[in-house]
């Protein structure tokens, strides 16, 4: 069975911005981007879901070209895509 892959938008507190979250194993986290609006991520968040959908992203390696991919808008980061943003989550 294949795992579900997870997206979110986190607010990340005391600096204002809204963090794009995507999962796809158990245990680990990448970050995407960070928006100063919680609109601009949820757009980055659909798009990424949209991907999933079409076939477009299917592996880990899928999420760095389509974090390469993205269009920065207004004052979205989308440079924050790296290894080393992946996080080690709680089991």
């Amino acid at each position: 069975m294949r795992n579900p892959i997870l997206a979110c938008v986190i607010k990340q507190y005391g600096t204002g911005l809204y963090r794009t979250c995507v999962s796809f194993d158990k245990g680990h986290a990448a970050f995407l981007s960070a928006h100063p609006d919680e609109e601009s991520a949820t757009e980055t968040i659909n798009r990424f879901q949209e991907a999933c959908r079409d076939g477009t992203i299917k592996t880990a390696e899928d999420v760095t070209s389509f974090a390469d991919s993205l269009v920065i808008k207004g004052d979205a980061d989308h440079s924050l895509f790296s290894n080393e943003s992946e996080l080690s989550l709680a089991a």
